[in-house]
Formats: C-alpha cells, sequence, structure tokens
C-alpha cells in the first residue's frame, strides 16, 4: 500500500470487523426471507440490483449468511468482476450467499468508510492476485480478510464519507445527466422516422425490384472465383458489420445477378424471432462485387423513390409493427418473403419531399451519434476519475476542495 498519514494506523480487516452469524433461516423461525445472491449486485455501480423475497423453506443452501445494516458484501467468486455492494437499513437481518464475504465494520470502522475502501484499487489490488482457478476463479473469505487497511480517526473517516458522498454523486448526476439526453434523442429519433409516413401508399413491388439471395454454392461452380458474401449476422441493429465476410464460389453469371448495387436494402428475411424480422441495412459498396445469402432479401429503389427514404420508413414503428404481422404464420414462426413484401404498401411523397424528410432524420440520428459517443467518454472518465478519487481519498490526499473533482462538468459539455 502506499504511505498513509502521520495518526492513520494499518490494520488487516480481520481485526477490524465482526463474527458474523450463519443459520438456516428456517430455523430461526422465517416464513419468508430477502436473498442477496451474486446475481443481485451490480459490479459496475457496486449496488444491489434488487433483492427477492423468497420462502425460507425452498431457500437454497447457500441461503446462510445473516446481514446487517452497514455490512458491505464483497463476492469471492469472479471478484474481478467486483460483485460488491453495501446493505441499507431495508436488508437488517435478512441473508445472503455464501459466495460473499460479509464484512461487518467493528468499532473502528464508520461502514461507508469500509464500503468504500472495498471498491477501491488499495483493496482490490491486494485480494485479486489470490484467484485461484481457470473457469471459476474465486478467492477465500481469509484472503479477503488479510487485507490491510488505512485506518484514520473515526471523524476523518466520517469527513471522507461525506467528501466521497459527495464527489461520487456529482460524478453519477454527470452521467446520468448525458444519458437521459441520449435516450430524449432515441425518442426524437423514433419521431422522426414516424413522420416519414406522408404521401400516397404504393406497393413495394411497384417501385422497387425485390430479389432473394443465393440459396448455397453452385455445383460446379469455378473454384478461385471467389466473390465476398454477406450473412444475416453482417445485418445488425446498428447497421451492417463488415469484420467478418465470408466468401463464396460462384459462376459470373451468377454475381452479375446477384451484385449488390450502392443503396441496395439488406432486409433480414427471419429466422423464427419477431423481434429480428425485417431488420434492414443500407449496402454502401463499400466490398466489391459483394452478394447476398438466401436469408436476406434485397430491395432495389427505382426512380423516384430515394434510397434513404426507403430505409427511414422501412426503419419507422409503424412499418416495423407491419412487418411482424406480414411475417407471422399459423405456425407460430416468423419469416418475410419476396411475394410477401412485393405486396407490402409505404407511402411515397414526391422525390423533394422525400429528402426534406431524410434531411431531418439525419440531423436528428447525427445529434444522437454524438451524444452517445460523448456518453461513452464521459463513462471512461468517469471510472478513472473514481478511481482517482478513491486513491486519494484512501492516502490521506481528498481535500474537499474543487480540485479534487474538476470533471462533472466537462462531461456534462462534452
Amino acid at each position: 500500500m502506499t504511505s498513509i498519514p502521520d495518526g492513520w494506523d494499518e490494520v488487516a480487516l480481520r481485526d477490524l470487523c465482526l463474527p458474523i452469524t450463519k443459520s438456516d433461516p428456517v430455523d430461526l423461525g422465517r416464513e419468508t426471507v430477502r436473498y442477496i445472491d451474486i446475481g443481485s449486485v451490480d459490479g459496475s455501480l457496486h449496488a444491489l440490483l434488487g433483492v427477492p423475497e423468497i420462502p425460507a423453506a425452498g431457500a437454497p443452501s447457500r441461503c446462510r449468511q445473516v446481514i446487517r445494516s452497514g455490512d458491505t458484501v464483497f463476492s469471492t467468486v469472479r471478484p474481478y468482476l467486483e460483485k460488491i455492494a453495501y446493505v441499507d437499513d431495508s436488508l437488517d437481518h435478512e441473508f445472503a450467499s455464501t459466495g460473499f464475504s460479509v464484512l461487518r465494520p467493528g468499532p473502528r470502522l464508520v461502514p461507508k468508510f469500509l464500503y468504500y475502501f472495498s471498491i477501491s484499487s488499495g483493496m482490490l489490488d491486494q485480494v485479486l492476485p489470490f484467484q485461484k482457478g481457470v473457469s471459476y476463479p474465486a478467492v477465500l473469505d481469509r484472503e479477503v480478510r488479510a487485507t490491510m487497511v488505512p485506518v484514520p480517526p473515526l471523524e476523518e473517516q466520517c469527513r471522507i464519507v461525506d467528501l466521497l458522498d459527495d464527489h461520487l454523486s456529482r460524478l453519477n448526476a454527470a452521467e446520468a445527466y448525458l444519458d437521459a439526453g441520449r435516450r430524449r434523442l432515441d425518442s426524437l429519433v423514433q419521431i422522426a422516422l414516424s413522420n416519414c409516413r406522408e404521401g400516397d401508399l404504393q406497393r413495394l413491388g411497384d417501385v422497387t425490384t425485390i430479389q432473394g439471395g443465393i440459396q448455397k454454392q453452385p455445383k460446379r461452380a469455378p473454384k478461385d472465383n471467389a466473390f465476398p458474401f454477406l450473412r444475416v449476422a453482417n445485418v445488425t441493429a446498428r447497421g451492417l458489420d463488415l469484420d467478418d465476410v465470408h466468401q463464396i464460389e460462384l459462376f459470373d453469371r451468377e454475381l452479375d445477378r446477384l451484385r449488390l448495387q450502392v443503396g441496395d436494402l439488406l432486409v433480414v428475411e427471419g429466422n423464427g424471432s419477431a423481434s429480428q424480422i425485417g431488420r434492414a441495412a443500407l449496402w454502401d459498396g463499400s466490398i466489391e462485387d459483394c452478394v447476398h445469402q438466401n436469408h436476406l432479401i434485397r430491395v432495389r429503389p427505382l426512380d423516384g423513390l430515394l434510397s434513404t427514404y426507403l430505409e427511414a420508413v422501412w426503419n419507422s414503428p409503424q412499418n416495423r409493427a407491419t412487418l411482424t404481422d406480414v411475417a407471422s404464420s399459423s405456425s407460430g414462426l416468423h419469416t418475410l418473403s419476396v411475394s410477401k413484401l412485393k405486396a407490402l404498401a409505404i407511402p411515397v411523397p414526391t422525390v423533394e419531399r422525400q429528402r426534406e424528410l431524410v434531411a431531418h432524420v439525419e440531423e436528428v440520428r447525427g445529434a444522437k451519434a454524438r451524444l452517445t459517443h460523448a456518453v461513452a467518454n464521459a463513462t471512461s472518465r468517469k471510472g478513472a476519475l473514481r478511481r482517482a478519487i478513491l486513491a486519494s481519498a484512501f492516502s490521506g490526499r481528498l481535500t474537499g476542495a474543487g480540485s479534487d473533482l474538476s470533471e462533472p462538468q466537462e462531461m456534462i459539455s462534452a
């Protein structure tokens, strides 16, 4: 550990924590209990996600540790996931899995001080080297309790906890502000897409050409005549993913028939999952001589229909709902076909109006992309700041001045 200020002690956790009671809930006369298992803890937030109430008689054999308000639960299973949480008043005398070290502060520790130290690198750097096992790495309770803790006077612990509560809540608020903005822009994107519903309804088969892909590699296709080959996996909810593009050997005449053009809309035919029906992305021409498999349907706009407008109206909430209905079948499977798509009707305004609607969609999508990037950067900086603040706290360098935490406003304005 780093050096500590004068007046602080360095003490093993086992000498600072009180013993824990282990009992079968039934033996205590409980009919129901609230039970913290490993899945109840969010490792990134270091907080409880929700603690279910379960029948005591049906409680798992690991439901044995009686917890108290002010305890910190520290998962000994896959400790690198940092499943660590603070136990509040609502869980007093409830139960935790034996997969946790339950750390109950003794008279020399302020409860929140122990919790904050438990999520700091000061503790994790001591515990993680003890991990044993490959597929199921774990540490022992006694190894967790061997951790050395910097212990200032109680008054100083209270001051540090107050500062950490303030600083970390400000970090969380800055990130939440950005994330709320991103969610608002999600809604605005959906509204913009919904607005792409103007003009007379026309059959898709009248304003586009629609074609399925190649079912399998043609027999006696010439060897070494391979071409890029898009599959369902390449059409994701975020657009095209071209990191893993397979190849297929084809006759040149097959290539002429199946070659994709810039502006083609690639539509997922379906695999039985209603959520993926009709997932679509525009082909950008980034790979030459590219073809597609039969589980993707190519929709190519004719004159008078912009590909960008087709993509926007296709991904509108109204069209997504229509596609689910069109794809449904009595067997419970969901799939689209060329014939079903040809009969689908879409609104087609003038080309000029299409451009106006698409411009608004792209404007809102661009704003969302910028804010999403800002949220990602803010989250990354938040992690670094959080680690730095905790390190300062447990080395006696947390002053309470504005210099402790200078970036939350920068996170918001990023």
